[in-house]
């Protein structure tokens, strides 16, 4: 191999082509990509009052909006007589218990359970036909999906 002299000068090769980048988009694209989902708080609360209905009745229904997930965290069921009222509770279409009688209150945790668009979760009770006030709540939080 010979080294060329400093006096002759290298032959000129092609250029490179230049590739324009934008970088507003890519980094826009980049923050988008990576940036945590928003999300906002997801509650629902029903109760019944001196409820002597001795069919299943509807304490509250909630449905995850469209264009959003739901991250189920805690249902609390209360009954101001435990032992006349029996519960039901639907999740997804799946009934996860009826039938079930508690003490005075109970919270089931779900530690972000995960609830799809438009699915819904649904508590029931009913009583012996004494009067007993009902109540039911939901904690979790909607993650928006971005569509």
């Amino acid at each position: 191999m010979v080294m060329p002299r400093l006096r002759e000068r290298e032959t000129e090769q092609q250029p490179l082509p230049v590739v324009r980048v934008c970088w507003d988009e890519l980094f826009d694209f980049l923050r988008k990509l990576f940036k945590p989902k928003a999300s906002k708080a997801w509650t629902a609360f029903g109760n019944l009052d001196a409820s002597t209905v001795t069919e299943y009745t509807k304490v509250f229904e909630a449905i995850v909006p469209d264009s959003f997930e739901g991250r189920l965290n805690e249902i609390s069921l209360y009954s101001s007589r435990a032992d006349t009222t029996q519960w039901a509770l639907v999740i997804v279409e799946e009934a996860q218990f009826s039938d079930k009688r508690i003490y005075q209150s109970l919270t089931l945790t779900y530690g972000g359970m995960s609830i799809t668009t438009l699915q819904k979760i649904v508590v029931l009770a009913k009583t012996d036909g004494t009067a007993t006030d009902i109540a039911a709540t939901l904690t979790g939080e909607l993650v928006y999906l971005g569509k």
